[in-house]
């Protein structure tokens, strides 16, 4: 072991003992990753895209449209403001913005609902429309305006006859000002899913203004088009006889079940002052235009006359739309010109693009006459940390050279050329920078070529679902891998390094034991109970903890089942199905505690660990630190930053992973004063040491050896003032030894030769 390059110094042990006097953490986006070309990835800490809406508004009040990016896929919503570059395409991640916004689920769009010049909010709700009102004066706030739009769909038989206004969580509608008289109409699918429903605006006819959300349905087949249930394909010139002057509502339609799933988005192509129509389709890969013929004055005759299904190609020698699947687009001024841009993605929840899953087309003509030209596949994404669906990050240091790396393992990038439609792989980030100041650069997509390994022997195909976890199993001075699936199995992977070396994880046995917790194994590596040897918590898709100990030797485990529910905690939330737990175990104050991830992405904490591994743990918090990264949350502790302070990165279901600084300086209180008179020789050591406590209290002493990361190799308690160590079996390298009494604790680092 190069012992120079991992002396680590006592502050990273301090703060792990201390962690419950530092629950404070800070967003930072400034730590540096670096892709494998060396370039810098603008925005690392995004937390990745799946499948997103895209909105402008002006977050920070500067007169210049910034970016909201919401996420159906795991409703989480990030924020960009525009560097309001003219002609040039520059946004930068701001975070902090993201708490001045409600809360969204399924779909959301930013739309100027009572023309004050300012965006507001319609978000769905329940099978409907939940409106806020943009009340930003010196910061950026939101009033909530109704829980759910209504309007009239019997508008002829004289009554008041509104209801909720039915738009389902898997659609995206139009909301446009249709007619041109200035108020926000609404365009949808009725429930049948075949005609385009139009509800207009009786803002100005009532009122005179535009600041109301009073509507009517006065068209139930906008457009005189059926879409066809074979296909995307549409019947122009639909006769619509249901469209009498008494239209029915359209929420009792027998057809109801046919419907599953379109977007929506209006346009101006060819500069006529009508709407013209694109469609995405829940099964399709392409988009579809369709002309919109209407040229009366106040927009009463709306008839869509053309059908383009390669939009945007046949407005200009650029690209169709072919992302899988079910594309939605999104129509804004992306790089500065007064002119809005086409922006597409999908539009579903999972099998489907989340990769490569944001298309930039640029607008070279005008806004009410584009001419798109194709720019990237990959907007934003290119420049954060992305892997595509899952993300679940582990400190390791795979090179040995004192520095903590990063390796995340993904549920899977997709690809519909493979069987199973994901690509799964764990991604390798080097620290490159120093031990105060650490950087990171991928060094390895396929970190261990989990990609094409074939660890589903049933199915012959790899696993998608990768959560790692690392710890000497061998007991030959280098860390072994552990490695969960989505199945609900373990894969033990032996380190044949060696000690200094870089890591080469070979594929010892699959199924590892034959443990299989069910489905979403996500295990974690921790002596639990403190004898010296590693045992296995094992979080689950049910959001409960399985705990293995380790019946056999340090250097030839074998793992019995202790119970299928450890501390009777689980990461279930009340609406979701799966808990999806994902385990962290830590050091705080000589005790261990638990963080969780979970389906939901709150993150959860756990104490009361410590020698009751047959009990119930406390449930210290359901929402730690109220953060909340999107679905699939999982957590990884170090203090990568050398300061005394445990920084911590959340992966999440987008396939992104979020960094929080630790904040906190570690404690000086008289608890933890430095023991006086302590001797600790000979250091450096071969094999042997001896402990001299002097004349310090015996009350409750315990001795522990532990890793650089906090982990417990040995412990015994002490009923002696002096005491001899034994490094036996342990590689060369740095140790710490902790002496604890009932008043305070004292660490050493120790240097083994």
């Amino acid at each position: 072991m190069k012992l120079k390059s991992i002396i680590i110094t006592l502050s990273l042990i301090l703060a792990l003992f201390n962690l419950s006097a530092q629950d404070n953490y800070t967003r930072d986006i400034q730590l540096e990753v670096y892709k494998q070309d060396s370039s810098l990835y603008k925005h690392a800490f995004t937390g990745g895209f799946n499948h997103i809406q895209f909105s402008e508004i002006d977050l920070n009040l500067d007169g210049t449209n910034d970016l909201v990016a919401f996420d159906r896929s795991g409703f989480k919503v990030s924020t960009f403001i525009n560097n309001g570059i003219s002609g040039v395409v520059d946004y930068t991640y701001t975070p902090k913005y993201i708490d001045s916004l409600p809360s969204f689920e399924s779909w959301v769009l930013f739309r100027d609902y009572n023309c004050d010049g300012k965006q507001d909010i319609l978000t769905y709700f329940s099978g409907g429309v939940k409106v806020y009102k943009n009340t930003s004066t010196t910061s950026l706030s939101f009033e909530l305006v109704t829980n759910a739009i209504q309007t009239d769909y019997l508008p002829d038989d004289g009554n008041d006859n509104r209801i909720n206004l039915y738009i389902s969580s898997t659609d995206i509608a139009a909301f446009d000002d249709i007619d041109n008289d200035g108020d926000l109409d609404i365009l949808t699918f009725g429930v049948s899913g075949t005609n385009v429903e139009y509800h207009k605006n009786l803002s100005q006819e009532l009122y005179g203004t535009c600041d109301s959300l009073r509507f009517m349905l006065t068209n139930k087949c906008w457009g005189y088009f059926s879409e066809n249930l074979s296909d995307n394909s549409v019947t122009l010139f639909d006769t619509c006889n249901f469209n009498v002057a008494n239209p029915e509502s359209q929420l009792n339609d027998e057809n109801a079940k046919k419907h599953s799933g379109s977007s929506l988005l209006t346009l101006d192509v060819d500069a006529n002052n009508s709407r013209d129509l694109v469609l995405g389709d829940i099964t399709f890969n392409n988009m579809t235009l369709l002309y919109n013929s209407d040229n009366t004055t106040n927009l009463t005759a709306a008839s869509m006359t053309v059908e383009d299904q390669s939009f945007p190609s046949n407005l200009s020698s650029t690209a169709a739309v072919d992302i899988n699947i079910f594309p939605a687009g999104f129509y804004l001024d992306v790089n500065n010109d007064n002119v809005k841009d086409l922006l597409v993605s999908t539009n579903c929840n999972s099998g489907c693009e989340n990769y490569e899953s944001s298309w930039l087309y640029l607008n070279n003509g005008a806004t009410n006459l584009p001419d798109f030209s194709f720019n990237k596949t990959n907007f934003l994404q290119e420049d954060m940390i992305e892997l595509g669906e899952g993300a679940n990050p582990v400190f390791f240091d795979y090179n040995d050279d004192g520095l903590l790396d990063l390796v995340i393992g993904n549920f899977g990038e997709f690809d519909n050329s493979l069987s199973l439609l994901y690509k799964p792989y764990l991604s390798l980030y080097k620290n490159v920078g120093t031990a105060a100041n650490p950087a990171f650069k991928l060094v390895d997509s396929d970190f261990a070529g989990l990609s094409t390994m074939n660890l589903d022997l049933g199915g012959g195909t790899p696993v998608l679902g990768l959560t790692p976890t690392f710890g000497d199993l061998d007991n030959d001075g280098d860390k072994d891998m552990i490695l969960g699936d989505y199945l609900g199995n373990i894969h033990y992977f032996t380190n044949t390094a060696g000690a200094g070396n870089d890591a080469n994880f070979v594929l010892n046995q699959v199924k590892y034991q034959g443990i299989d917790v069910g489905s979403f194994a996500a295990p974690f590596l921790v002596d639990l109970n403190r004898n010296g040897k590693l045992d296995l918590v094992i979080g689950k898709n049910n959001g409960y903890f399985t705990f293995y100990e380790n019946t056999g030797t340090v250097s030839a485990p074998f793992y019995s089942k202790k119970t299928d529910s450890l501390g009777y905690v689980s990461t279930l939330e009340p609406g979701f199905f799966v808990g999806k737990s994902t385990p962290f175990i830590y050091e705080d104050g000589g005790e261990y505690k638990m963080l969780a991830g979970s389906s939901s992405g709150y993150i959860f904490k756990y104490d009361n660990i410590e020698g009751n591994l047959t009990g119930s743990f406390n449930k210290v918090d359901s929402a730690y630190l109220n953060l909340k990264e999107g679905k699939n949350t999982s957590i990884a502790l170090a203090d990568i930053t050398n300061d005394g302070r445990l920084d911590m990165m959340i992966g999440n279901d987008a396939g992104g992973i979020s960094y929080f600084k630790g904040t906190f300086p570690v404690s000086v209180g008289p608890e933890y004063e430095k023991l006086e008179g302590i001797n600790l020789y000979p250091n450096p050591t071969k094999e042997l040491l001896t402990l001299d406590l002097g004349t310090n209290n015996l009350k409750n002493a315990s001795l522990q050896v532990l890793d650089l990361l906090g982990k417990t190799i040995t412990y015994q308690k002490l009923s002696a003032s002096k005491t001899t160590i034994s490094l036996n079996g342990l590689s060369q390298g740095v140790y710490l030894v902790k002496f604890s009494n009932d008043l305070r604790s004292k660490v050493f680092k120790v240097v083994k030769e």
